[in-house]
């Protein structure tokens, strides 16, 4: 499985596993400060950063974001949050 992080409440709230180093994180440019990037990566999690803000309601972000992964990791699961706000 691959984890998709696109907001800080997704990172909160997967934080346990993302650094458990079990599983490839993807994350957006805007989720974490260069210097919490750096930690993570220095903790040893196998992190990648999108170098663009995905807006998961706008099905072309979702389409690139959902393309780069896939290449990287074909044939993986991707989790993401999709907010559902009404």
């Amino acid at each position: 499985m691959v984890i998709f992080i696109t907001s800080k409440s997704a990172y909160s709230e997967m934080e346990s596993l993302i650094v458990s180093g079990k599983h490839p994180i993807w994350l957006t440019c805007d989720v974490l400060s260069e210097k919490e990037y750096e930690a993570l990566w220095k903790s040893g999690v196998n992190a990648s950063v999108l170098d663009y803000v995905v807006d998961t309601e706008n099905i072309d972000d979702m389409s690139c974001a959902m393309s780069t992964i896939k290449e990287h990791h074909a044939g993986q699961n991707i989790w993401v949050q999709i907010l559902n706000e009404n």
